[in-house]
C-alpha cells in the first residue's frame, strides 16, 4: 500500500525501506538502494519523511533530509521492524511529539473526517453567518472542555475580524459538522 492509502495513525513513527531514487533527487542526496526513512508528523508541515540513510551511510545525526506529504504520498510502504537504530530514531522525533494536547487530539477518531489528509493537525471548520456558511482550514492548537482551540490559516470572506492567525473555538455540532462556536482573544 502507498502512504496515501493509510490512516496517519498507522504509519506515524514507522521506519520504512525505500528504493525510489527520484525521492533522493528531490533532496539532492546519493544513497545506495535500498535506503531507509521514518514517517512522522510535523505539527506545522504535516506528514513527513526523514531519510535515515542506507546500509553504509547513517544520516540520523546531522543535516536532516526531509520530504513532505506531496512528495511521498504515492510511495509504497515497506515497514522495517528491526531497524538497528530504531531507538535513536524515535528519540530524534521527540520534539515533534512534545505537546501532549496535540497528541491526544490526534487520537480522536471522530475528527478524522475533518482532517486534512496531509496534516492531521489541520481541520476544516464551518463558519456560519446568517444563511451563509464558509469553510476554512484551521490548525489545531489544543482543546478545552468546550471544544478545540484552533488558529485560522486563511482570512475569512464572511467575517472582517477573522483573519489568519486568529484563534477560534470549534466543536462537532449536532449535525455532525465541525463548527466555529466563537473567537478566542488571547
Amino acid at each position: 500500500m502507498k502512504v496515501i492509502d493509510f490512516n496517519f495513525r498507522d504509519i506515524d513513527k514507522m521506519i520504512i525501506q525505500l528504493d525510489d531514487v527520484k525521492l533522493l533527487d528531490k533532496v539532492d542526496l546519493k544513497l545506495d538502494v535500498p535506503y531507509y526513512g521514518v514517517i512522522y508528523i510535523d505539527h506545522e508541515k504535516g506528514i513527513s519523511l526523514r531519510i535515515l540513510g542506507d546500509e553504509n551511510n547513517n544520516l540520523i545525526v546531522g543535516v536532516p533530509y526531509i520530504l513532505r506529504y506531496d512528495d511521498i504520498k504515492n510511495i509504497e510502504v515497506v515497514e522495517v521492524e528491526d531497524y538497528k537504530n530504531k531507538e535513536l530514531v524515535l528519540k530524534m522525533l521527540d520534539p515533534y511529539y512534545s505537546d501532549s494536547h496535540i497528541i491526544d487530539i490526534r487520537k480522536i477518531v471522530e475528527l478524522d473526517k475533518f482532517r486534512l489528509r496531509s496534516n492531521p493537525d489541520t481541520v476544516l471548520v464551518n463558519f456560519n453567518k446568517d444563511n451563509d456558511t464558509e469553510q476554512m482550514w484551521c490548525r489545531v492548537m489544543g482543546s478545552t472542555s468546550d471544544g478545540l482551540v484552533c488558529g485560522l490559516l486563511t482570512d475569512s470572506n464572511l467575517f472582517d475580524n477573522l483573519v489568519r492567525g486568529t484563534n477560534i473555538m470549534a466543536k462537532v455540532s449536532d449535525n455532525e459538522e465541525l463548527t466555529c462556536i466563537g473567537r478566542i482573544d488571547l
